[in-house]
């Protein structure tokens, strides 16, 4: 194995035991990469690890349910197994082994709908969620949305989708691309609707 191996290993130690010395070890990460390679050519490589360790979470944990609260009432409960946080120059937060966010009503006595995806990632200066991949929203009525991506906005307590969302309800399925909705979806908007399927009849609507 070359030098440049042993000096990646040594560097990704280091790393995960002190996330305190990051910007530490990331420079000691180039130049000792770049002594050891001793070429212009070898530039390229001490890019990639240093994106490699900018991109390394910083904290991970495990079986994690973290409270969303407004005013000492809480408004959503997320759980996830995995949970990574990143501290980049825009800090984030993600989930890459799937999350539940149960939306909680204005008296936060009950749960009113339930969010579950199969990925997560979350930016707290914007205090959204991005939820990708299998997304599922089901509310008490029984109502349920399905897309593949969805933003959850935690101050309007709203869901947003650019994607092809399908609502099924008792009586109807809806189709369309792009939504607006309240988290339990109590209202919502499809802003261009491809058809709607009564479950009681074969009639449907473009």
């Amino acid at each position: 194995m070359n030098k440049s191996f042993y000096v990646y290993i040594f560097v990704c130690f280091l790393f995960q035991n002190s996330c305190i010395v990051k910007n530490v070890v990331t420079s000691l990460a180039i130049a000792f990469l770049f002594i050891a390679t001793g070429c212009e050519n070898d530039l390229a490589k001490v890019d990639a690890i240093s994106a490699k360790i900018a991109e390394t979470p910083v904290e991970t944990s495990k079986e994690v349910e973290m409270i969303y609260s407004d005013s000492a009432k809480v408004k959503a409960r997320m759980i996830t197994p995995v949970f990574l946080q990143y501290k980049t120059e825009q800090p984030y937060d993600e989930m890459p082994k799937g999350l539940k966010i149960d939306f909680f009503n204005p008296g936060a006595t009950k749960v009113e709908s339930t969010l579950t995806a199969n990925y997560g990632i979350r930016k707290p200066s914007e205090r959204k969620i991005e939820v990708r991949n299998n997304v599922v929203v089901i509310n008490q009525k029984g109502e349920k949305l399905n897309t593949e991506r969805l933003v959850w906005d935690e101050a309007s307590r709203k869901i947003f989708s650019d994607k092809f969302v399908k609502i099924t309800t008792t009586d109807k399925i809806i189709q369309g691309y792009g939504l607006e909705a309240n988290e339990d979806l109590s209202n919502y908007k499809i802003k261009q609707m491809s058809g709607i399927v009564y479950l009681d009849q074969t009639d449907s609507l473009p």
